[in-house]
């Protein structure tokens, strides 16, 4: 256990998540919004920031009471058990690693702007050349090198990166507003804000990399036991980073609308915009030479940063996993030297190498993962319930977020609704990846189980993976702009599709269903340590 001089405070509790938010999705988020919903895009920030806030309030309750590493993988396990719980901590686990080779491609990606011959050497037809994977491997070499050797020298590099990684983005936004801002731009097309309706609103969070770059104010959960005064440095670290980090993006979102071609948008509209390296092409358009170096220098440290601060996350949720046995114990072991997780370190160093080589583009990656973090999320709110259910001690920890049954109902619902806007092809492969997974897991721990039953291990593992059936075959049925027969309606797909994720919720969260999961808990006798 770290010594109260060896942990971190609000500062780096703070940087964690702010590296961690602003990372590639800062290079490509503004322009892909901008692209699906137009000025719309405000409303689909401005709902992204709700929706991670009220996260955030969740997730902190739950790390205060158990201030474990990789709290997020592993809450499921906690609130239920390891059975309910798997399907949740591989979606983050996978989420995480898989994060580390985007961070990385999108650097390269931006670096094929600076030329055509850099294009053609780093990237072909929107994939990555064995040059630019050679590179991209090089960038995870040193990622993982910044985490080899304890939590104090990472948080002293992700400091200073952090500080790097607001200046540059809010300098570059501020200066390119000074130089081409167009009021006009923000109604130019239809003479409306949001010219292509309520649904390019919600596409863009969840298909322009918005969800994705949020996702990491999480991040510091995972080193609740790593940080000083949790109950007040660990909520407070989230919301300040998450508000912060929202104002960046709508400083970068504002220079990317005005600086565009007023009379190119009103005639042809923001669906036909083409940029490689968005605002690079804009700072160069508009003769910052200078600026646009630095941009590409940015390119470099903004990713790196981030995929830095998930290489740490991401060994503390494999060691959780193990912890929990979900995982082969190896990985439950710390380096006693450097206070961190050697053997899942390497081993997901090994796992984000096959994710660099399995997907060679970032957008075709951050689609995959924004599925895995929209399945990632919703043990939350349920975890949250099922442990007041189940337990006494969340009132001691000096915070309990009020309205939480109201708060967690509408978090489930959010994020359910989301699967429809990731469409039915994404959707089918969560599906089936998560069964395929499930099924495994069943497979390799039910011949190993002595104390419980297998019907019962059974009728709390498979609901939720039924429910994820059940929303596929619903979007399925659906309207065809999220892949659908159009066999539904929008006012009976949209009132079908909350009536079932609503029995859904107060199903998993029901006293019977928590209890029943909890009692397979505690004859799994699992230890819960830092």
């Amino acid at each position: 256990m770290l010594g109260e001089k060896d942990k971190i405070g609000l500062l780096s509790v703070t940087a964690i998540s702010t590296t961690c938010i602003i990372g590639s999705g800062w290079l490509f988020s503004s322009y892909l919004g901008a692209k699906i919903a137009g000025a719309g895009v405000y409303f689909s920030w401005l709902l992204t920031l709700i929706f991670f806030l009220l996260m955030a309030l969740v997730i902190g309750e739950i790390a205060l009471i158990y201030p474990v590493r990789g709290i997020i993988s592993r809450m499921g396990a906690i609130a239920y058990n390891r059975y309910f719980g798997v399907i949740f901590s591989f979606a983050i686990w996978l989420e995480l690693i898989g994060s580390i080779p985007g961070e990385a491609q999108a650097s390269v990606q931006y670096l094929t702007g600076i030329s055509p011959h850099w294009a053609n050497i780093l990237m072909v037809q929107d994939n990555l050349t064995p040059v630019g994977l050679f590179l991209t491997f090089v960038f995870l070499i040193l990622f993982w090198a910044a985490n080899m050797f304890g939590i104090k020298l990472f948080a002293k590099i992700n400091n200073s990166i952090s500080i790097i990684k607001v200046l540059f983005p809010s300098l570059i936004a501020i200066l390119i507003i000074s130089m081409s801002f167009h009021s006009a731009n923000f109604t130019a097309f239809h003479g409306s804000l949001v010219p292509y309706g309520f649904n390019s609103i919600i596409l863009a969070m969840t298909s322009t990399g918005m969800i994705y770059s949020f996702n990491g104010f999480q991040v510091c959960a995972s080193f609740a036991s790593e940080v000083k005064n949790p109950r007040r440095n660990l909520i407070l670290g989230m919301i300040i980073s998450i508000v912060f980090c929202f104002l960046v993006y709508i400083l970068l979102q504002t220079s990317f609308i005005g600086a565009m071609d007023t009379k190119t948008i009103a005639n042809n509209g923001w669906h036909t915009l083409i940029f490689t390296s968005p605002f690079a092409q804009i700072t160069t358009m508009l003769g910052l030479n200078v600026i646009t170096i630095i941009l590409y220098v940015d390119a470099c440290i903004s990713p790196s940063g981030t995929a830095i601060s998930f290489v740490g996350g991401g060994s503390r949720v494999l060691f959780s996993m193990a912890s929990e046995k979900q995982m082969p114990r190896i990985f439950a072991i710390l380096d006693t030297k450097f206070n961190y997780e050697k053997r899942a370190t390497i081993f997901n160093f090994m796992i984000a190498v096959i994710f660099l080589f399995l997907f060679h583009g970032w957008a075709v990656l951050i689609n995959f993962i924004t599925a895995l973090i929209i399945l990632m999320y919703m043990i939350c709110p349920l975890s949250l319930m099922a442990i007041r259910v189940g337990q006494e001690n969340s009132a001691t920890t000096g915070y309990r977020l009020p309205m939480a049954w109201f708060i967690c109902a509408f978090l489930f619902i959010a994020q359910s609704m989301f699967f429809a806007f990731i469409g039915l092809n994404d959707m089918i492969g969560l599906a089936a990846a998560m069964t395929i997974l499930m099924i495994i897991f069943l497979m390799i721990n039910i011949p190993q189980e002595k104390e419980n039953k297998i019907a019962d291990i059974l009728q709390i593992s498979l609901p939720f993976v039924v429910y994820l059936w059940l929303l596929t075959l619903l979007i399925f049925l659906g309207p065809t702009n999220y892949g659908g027969i159009d066999a539904i309606n929008y006012q009976w797909f949209y009132s079908i599709y909350i009536l079932i994720a609503l029995i859904a919720y107060m199903f998993f969260i029901s006293k019977k269903f928590v209890v029943k999961c909890q009692k397979i808990r505690l004859k799994d006798n699992v230890k819960i340590v830092e």
